[in-house]
């Protein structure tokens, strides 16, 4: 196959505003690869970058996947993959020696963690000065460093819907393996998003005996699709009193436990809190960076609670995606509404925000084409 010599890619310039470019290809070393991206999706994390002033331009997008083209013989022995081989990518590079990548927590690898070291290498998030710049989904192609983690892509699972094996893997990180979601518990998840969405699929599949999506009155649509992933009740906090119908649900016993991923306020939290039953456990995925005033840490002792913040996911918890949309038992497409070309990446990560008309839960990045329609 004769290699492109530039790709097409959406650019983000500066706070909200993107630029279609065409950028180089860098030609393909013994240790690293070329991905012909077929989708990328758009996480809650792009909301926020997109929205911030003063980051240096790159190329966004790290819920890849997409076919191997070219890969070096030293990359193909180290992943065990082919030209022609459909992959998954995660966001991470991690450096492969430290403490955390010796332990499999490779997603906590000061390597990979700009918030850590602004130059720490990451899919998504690095300048498009760094190296080949072709460090994000949302272009034609993408760089393979020699750092990647790919996992393959069951035959008959689509683009579109390998593209939300992230955030269905940070509910799967969230719910089960954190939280120890499973037979016979109660399930509360306070707030319906991407990730939220992923870990009551993965509270269901887990066979917990009851799973409690919490949303507002605007997330209408997405507890709609909660309950089609699994949700035994949904609540509307805009209309009753959350821990009361809780509550109700359990008979008084409250939950084992409560996942919020919630924007991150000390209002969730505190809900959080009182939304478990004594020696539950909460875990927490709020990414605000501020301190939070008034969170009542009193009631975490009162009531022995265990408390787990949480980022990201495992490889296996990607693993264990992947496999689900393979069985295609579940219906993990509810989640997918609105795909664009590059050419709408800044409506995508809008819509994802929630500022257009049309309800979006996941949005995906076409880079060849825009299907334009609901998968």
């Amino acid at each position: 196959m004769k290699l492109p010599v530039s790709t097409l890619a959406a650019v983000t310039t500066g706070r909200r505003t993107t630029e279609l470019r065409t950028l180089p290809v860098p030609r393909v070393g013994e240790d690293d690869a070329l991905l012909r991206v077929e989708a990328a999706g758009v996480c809650g994390s792009d909301v926020v970058a997109y929205d911030t002033d003063g980051l240096p331009e790159r190329v966004m997008g790290h819920e890849n996947v997409g076919t191997i083209v070219a890969v070096g013989t030293g990359a193909a022995r180290r992943w065990g993959v082919a030209e022609g081989d459909r992959v998954a990518v995660e966001e991470y590079l991690p450096c492969g020696h430290c403490r955390f990548c010796r332990t499999s927590e490779f997603r906590l690898c000061l390597g990979s963690d700009p918030s850590h070291d602004p130059t720490a290498l990451r899919y998504g998030t690095t300048p498009l000065a760094t190296g080949s710049g072709l460090w994000g989904g949302f272009s034609q192609y993408l760089s393979l460093h020699e750092r990647s983690v790919l996992h393959r892509v069951p035959d008959g699972v689509p683009s579109e819907l390998a593209a939300m094996a992230l955030p269905i893997a940070n509910g799967y990180e969230w719910a089960y393996r954190e939280g120890g979601a499973g037979p016979g518990k109660t399930v509360v998840v306070i707030g319906p998003g991407q990730q939220g969405l992923g870990c009551v699929l993965a509270s269901h599949v887990a066979g917990a005996a009851a799973v409690v999506a919490v949303g507002l009155g605007r997330d209408a649509h997405r507890l709609e699709v909660a309950r089609r992933l699994g949700a035994t009740h949904t609540v509307c906090a805009d209309d009753v009193d959350v821990i009361e119908e809780v509550s109700r649900i359990t008979g008084g016993e409250l939950a084992d436990v409560v996942v919020d991923t919630a924007a991150g306020s000390a209002a969730t939290v505190n809900q959080a809190v009182a939304l478990a039953r004594k020696r539950g456990t909460v875990v927490t995925a709020v990414s605000s960076r501020e301190p939070l005033d008034g969170v009542r840490f009193g009631q975490i002792s009162r009531k022995y609670l265990t408390v787990r913040g949480v980022r990201g996911h495992s490889y296996e918890a990607v693993e264990s995606a992947l496999e689900l949309m393979a069985t295609e038992r579940y219906a993990i497409g509810a989640m997918s509404s609105m795909t664009v070309g590059l050419d709408g990446v800044h409506d995508a990560v809008l819509g994802t925000a929630g500022e257009l008309a049309k309800p979006v839960i996941h949005a995906t990045v076409l880079p060849w084409g825009d299907r334009g329609d609901e998968f």
